[in-house]
């Protein structure tokens, strides 16, 4: 057994979890398959308080009344043996990788968004009902405890707004970009493809992370031609979608001009109605991963954006366009001069560049899965 009298110096492990429930105190760690251990006194709070920083476990009991230092003892070599405590030279002691733990985060997301909605449907039935249950069980009902989840959310993400100019910056300058660069050509949602004489922009994976809900780092007026390529039905129209436009509008120059490429909606409805199955089945020559079991109406509205399985989070379509309903989009948005495209049609040489983007070329015979749509700003 673990003599827990000669132990080196202790920490708090740098997953550990102290959470207050049903009236007990519950410490465990996010990564023990061991039950979290429970305890009715508080002071363990201030108990591993003590080992924030490296500390010695005679050095811990000698904060200890000499008749519970026994009991407390116990309670310290338990917590060790579960890996709420580790040697303060330990890899436990130490956050793990961060490209590790940035993809448990994502999993992690996932997971939560799905259990977001699913908590929905409980509340709305259970109604006032949990909110009682939950006061007398547990002391905090259901409005104090969703509160408390709002509150970590809402301080995490003013923690992450605060990270955005430190990362945005150094890859700012490792392509020679400032904010006040002008005549720029970008291509946004660029994935793995790049175009050349283009700053090529993605959430992940490309030269310049973005996430574009953030705005684009560029001053107003600064760009001359952007390119998009099925980035925006993974948006939620009209809101999203009006603010991402809106910020096209904002730092395109006078004459300045914006290409989208879009799922084209108006073309599944047509192949839908003509019963037209191998419009549908030949997604598989562009896209490899489409269920090949799936019925014309579920591709159909799959494509459209409709029923988005939550813990998708950006990778699902939200929404579906035909060109009444982008252009729409775009006049609210501030721009005038627009005009339906087509594949490779641009009239500005440098925006003829579909055919870099596998999906903006992806086609059944002579009709194209996209709709092509370009924009001018014209003040």
């Amino acid at each position: 057994m673990f003599n827990t009298m000669t132990a080196n110096h202790w920490l708090l492990a740098a997953d550990a979890l102290i959470r207050a429930r049903g009236g007990r105190w519950w410490v465990h760690t996010t990564q023990s398959r061991h039950p979290a251990f429970a305890i009715d006194n508080p002071q363990i709070v201030a108990l591993l308080g003590l080992f924030v920083r490296p500390c010695g476990l005679m050095q811990a009991l000698a904060q200890v009344p000499p008749p519970h230092r026994g009991t407390v003892q116990e309670i310290l070599s338990h917590l060790y043996e579960i890996g709420v405590l580790v040697d303060a030279e330990s890899p436990a002691a130490n956050e793990p990788d961060a490209a590790w733990s940035a993809d448990r985060a994502q999993k992690h997301l996932r997971f939560l968004a799905r259990s977001v909605y699913d908590l929905g449907a409980d509340v709305q039935c259970l109604g006032a009902f949990a909110e009682s249950a939950l006061r007398e069980r547990t002391g905090a009902g259901l409005e104090r405890r969703l509160m408390a989840l709002l509150a970590a959310v809402d301080e995490l993400k003013t923690e992450l707004a605060a990270l955005r100019g430190e990362f945005v910056s150094p890859q700012l300058a490792a392509l020679a970009l400032t904010a006040q660069s002008q005549g720029l050509n970008l291509h946004l949602g660029a994935g793995p493809t790049r175009i050349d004489g283009f700053v090529n922009i993605d959430i992940q994976g490309a030269p310049l992370n973005l996430n574009l809900a953030w705005g684009l780092p560029f001053a107003d007026g600064s760009v001359a031609r952007i390119y998009v390529s099925h980035m925006l039905e993974h948006l939620y129209y009209p809101q999203d979608v009006g603010t991402f436009l809106r910020e096209m509008f904002r730092v395109l120059a006078p004459g300045g001009r914006l290409r989208l490429a879009v799922p084209d909606i108006a073309g599944c409805i047509d192949a839908y109605q003509q019963q037209d199955t191998q419009f549908f089945q030949s997604r598989h020559e562009t896209w490899d991963w489409w269920p090949k079991d799936l019925t014309p109406l579920e591709s159909f509205l799959a494509y459209a954006g409709a029923s988005p399985e939550p813990s998708y989070l950006l990778e699902s379509h939200k929404f579906g366009y035909d060109a009444e309903t982008l252009g729409k989009a775009l006049r609210a948005a501030g721009f005038q001069e627009i005009v339906l495209s087509t594949h490779m049609g641009s009239p500005d040489p440098l925006l003829q560049v579909d055919t870099a983007s596998a999906v903006a070329s992806a086609r059944h015979g002579n009709r194209f899965y996209a709709l092509f749509m370009e924009a001018v700003r014209v003040s």
